[in-house]
């Protein structure tokens, strides 16, 4: 996931009091623009906080990287300079390296089991890592899917040997899809149309909302809904300023948040909402079969997911065994 995605925008800017009084109002950092459901989200979170404070504590919303790219946001944010913020998994892993445990291909089998797991049994295993590095979760949010997209029809396995994709510059993807066999070239978002005019790629993966929205479609009209990828994301504040509050305000700030579940809702119906965009305007999408997942699923090996978790180091291990026991424990 890149610096481009989509979290949060402007909300309210005013002076805080109580017991991190004469501050300046909390500063929150994302890469959303305007238009996306997470931006409501966090411009009525804001909202929440200046009611039910009286005023007292209050949130000012910078999207669209207007702080800066989000690797950067989110060092600031643990130092200290910045506030809050929400988080794709690349940048989180940048702090916390385990958190691409999360993001193992072919692991989650649906939205609600990745729910389920997030909210009910992962949090404090990835808390106690983040707080080690200066930050607290607040909640965990979402990206979609990653999908396959395709200039003609890419629906087996077999047809993506040798594949001309775009693939996202990160460990998991370069150990799936080189277990595929696809020629896979690790290019950055914004290089992504380019390259499908120019023919160095035919197609690639990217996030539903992502690959629709930015009129990928028009050139690369087949979407094949492999949802190899579950993305989660993540907001985090800055340990310093949630210790300067006051129990009672760290509650009030946790109870102003807007809950995970309807964000969830929101962009789950937006992704509905832009592949009924996309077929409107001539484009296909593709399901799998339980087989061809199956098949697909089949080329990231045991041997890969090692591989990725050795790559990353640190505590990956134990982290995984945890996210392991967590899908199974939200099974069924």
């Amino acid at each position: 996931m890149k610096s481009t995605t989509w979290i949060i925008s402007a909300a309210v800017a005013a002076t805080m009091v109580g017991s991190i009084a004469h501050a300046d109002a909390m500063k929150f950092a994302t890469a959303a623009p305007n238009g996306t459901p997470w931006v409501t989200h966090y411009e009525k979170s804001a909202e929440n906080l200046a009611a039910n404070s009286d005023g007292a504590l209050t949130m000012e919303v910078f999207g669209g990287g207007q702080l800066g790219a989000e690797v950067e946001t989110i060092k600031q944010t643990a130092r200290g300079r910045l506030d809050a913020g929400n988080f794709s998994v690349t940048a989180a892993a940048v702090v916390v390296p385990e958190v691409n445990m999360l993001v193992s291909p072919f692991f989650w089998d649906s939205f609600e089991q990745a729910d389920c797991a997030l909210d009910n049994h992962l949090l404090p295993v990835f808390d106690e890592l983040f707080e080690a590095r200066g930050l607290k979760i607040i909640q965990w949010t979402e990206l979609g899917w990653q999908i396959l997209f395709s200039k003609e029809p890419v629906t087996s396995v077999e047809q993506a040997d040798g594949f001309k994709m775009r693939v996202a510059p990160a460990k998991n993807a370069d150990l799936l899809w080189r277990g595929v066999g696809a020629a896979g070239v690790p290019l950055p978002f914004a290089e992504v149309a380019s390259s499908l005019q120019t023919g160095i790629v035919d197609g690639g993966e990217l996030p539903t909302i992502s690959y629709i929205a930015t009129g990928l479609h028009k050139v690369a009209p087949h979407m094949t809904r492999t949802n190899h990828i579950y993305q989660p994301s993540v907001t985090l504040m800055s340990l310093k300023t949630w210790k300067k509050m006051s129990a009672e305000e760290q509650e009030t700030f946790m109870s102003s948040i807007e809950s995970s579940a309807a964000l969830r809702t929101s962009v789950r119906g937006a992704i509905s909402f832009f592949e009924g965009k996309m077929q409107e305007e001539g484009g296909t999408i593709h399901d799998l079969s339980d087989e061809a997942r199956t098949a697909w699923a089949a080329k990231f090996t045991h041997d890969m997911q090692q591989e990725l978790i050795d790559s990353v180091g640190g505590d990956s291990q134990r982290v995984f065994d945890e996210v392991v026991a967590a899908r199974a424990a939200c099974s069924g």
